[in-house]
């Protein structure tokens, strides 16, 4: 059998696609020229802050993969000497991707970080060697902790579950939400610190939800 990649990839907004966000006004009874001023303000903050986890509207940072169950996590950040630049994160990846003929594990992937990637490729024109399997309620070749784990329904995140159930997370004070002022090497730290969460979460599930 194919190794298992195990990965996750870490977002940030996209300078030169926040022009493409719907332009917010302020409610019809606001008249006061100043507090609609800040209300645009506000929301158009708003809208930056979430344009990460938007594929139209974020961009790739960092992935960090794990080919088999035994290796040693690798990172790549944007200008890292292997990766200069987004695209050439992507192709790291989907040649690892290839490698293991799509049988890949990690946390919502199927609903975030796979369609993410995807997505990105097509606005930086990368072909995909080897297509990702969505489809829900399986096991193979893409395994979906979340949506396993969960059934497919409402779920937690994955540093809720490792606290829930005993899995040691080494950086327990950071979270996504830090992502984008994290210096270069806290994200690098990060980023490994996730892989090693989900390969210890597969460990866990394995012979409970999946052989």
């Amino acid at each position: 059998m194919m190794p298992i990649l195990f990965f996750d990839i870490e977002t940030e907004a996209n300078p030169e696609a926040l022009d493409f966000m719907p332009e917010p006004t302020a409610p019809g009874n606001y008249k006061d020229p100043e507090k609609i001023a800040a209300y645009i303000a506000e929301k158009k903050a708003e809208q930056a802050s979430s344009a990460a986890l938007d594929a139209d509207y974020g961009k790739i940072i960092a992935v960090s993969m794990q080919v088999g169950i035994d290796a040693d996590p690798e990172v790549f950040l944007t200008g890292d000497p292997l990766c200069e630049t987004e695209a050439d994160i992507l192709r790291h990846f989907w040649n690892a991707f290839q490698i293991c003929q799509g049988r890949s594990c990690g946390y919502n992937i199927i609903g975030f970080d796979l369609p993410y990637l995807l997505r990105r490729s097509f606005d930086l024109g990368i072909q995909v060697p080897v297509f990702p399997v969505l489809a829900k309620y399986r096991t193979e070749p893409t395994i979906d902790l979340m949506g396993i784990f969960y059934n497919w329904g409402t779920a937690k995140g994955l540093k809720w579950i490792c606290k829930r159930y005993g899995i040691k997370n080494d950086l327990p004070d950071l979270d996504g939400s830090q992502v984008a002022s994290m210096d270069r090497e806290t994200l690098r730290a990060y980023a490994k610190n996730d892989v090693k969460l989900v390969v210890e979460l597969y460990k866990r599930m394995r012979g409970v939800y999946f052989l």
